[in-house]
């Protein structure tokens, strides 16, 4: 069975009060200074590396994270929430709407993985049996950092 997923626009990746909780406690110490968009993208890296390491050397068996220790699950909470905080914080520094950012991304990613060609495949949109569509439609006007830079993303 299939989880409904709240919709992003209603829901947002972290509401109001979580992104201008992160700005204040950033401002009381004066760390905005310190929050370039590299600076940030390489703390969220660390965050994605310490998230990772939870993981490494588990079992891929089911349940997963459900069955892990009260502490181990706490650790992925705290994981988590920085990989989120981190992410959120970049967006705002780079004028990012991350929830229509995604949104358009997801839109994107119809286009290019279309149900009946892609369901139950690990391909590539670019090695999708043939019928898909070309790289150039799937991307689309939704797309333009793609055309600018020349390279591809998912």
């Amino acid at each position: 069975a299939v989880l409904a997923q709240p919709e992003l626009g209603r829901s947002p990746l972290l509401p109001p009060f979580g992104r201008r909780l992160h700005a204040e406690f950033a401002a009381e110490r004066d760390w905005e200074q310190f929050h370039q968009p590299r600076n940030l993208l390489l703390a969220l890296v660390g965050e994605v590396g310490e998230l990772a390491e939870l993981f490494q050397w588990k079992p891929d068996e089911e349940p997963g994270p459900q069955a892990w220790s009260p502490r181990e699950r706490a650790a992925l909470q705290e994981e988590l929430s920085d990989v989120l905080i981190y992410l959120v914080a970049l967006a705002a520094r780079c004028r990012v709407d991350l929830p229509q950012a995604v949104l358009c991304k997801m839109d994107t990613n119809r286009r290019r993985y279309p149900v009946h060609l892609s369901r139950g495949s690990a391909c590539k949109y670019t090695d999708l049996p043939h019928g898909a569509t070309s790289e150039n439609q799937a991307m689309g006007p939704a797309d333009p950092a793609s055309e600018s830079t020349g390279q591809v993303s998912t």
